[in-house]
């Protein structure tokens, strides 16, 4: 609750604020100060695009690998020769029919 009257200001309270900051820049430093944040969003705005596309890249590589890779596993699996048709081999045993002869 402490937190939150921190930041809870008023319009007298802004104004005061705006008088501080005249006072101590000057009316000449207050531009500088709009610009030099101007230009700070703008590179931070770049460097979170810059990020976002490294991640777009990495994850489109990494689907094209997966791609490539089951591609692969296919022609493998279609050039493997087709496996041996296993045949029934008569029991060693006789069975109950043979057994009741």
């Amino acid at each position: 609750m402490r937190i939150a009257l921190l930041f809870d200001v008023s319009g007298g309270e802004f104004l005061i604020i705006l008088l501080f900051i005249l006072l101590f820049f000057g009316a000449k430093g207050i531009p500088d100060i709009a610009r030099g944040m101007g230009r700070f969003m703008r590179q931070v705005r770049d460097a979170s695009n810059e990020v976002q596309r490294e991640i777009n890249r990495g994850a489109s590589d990494v689907r094209r690998s997966a791609e490539e890779h089951q591609r692969q596993f296919r022609n493998a699996l279609e050039e493997a020769p087709a496996p041996h048709k296993q045949t029934t081999l008569p029991s060693a045993t006789p069975s109950t029919e043979e057994k009741a002869e």
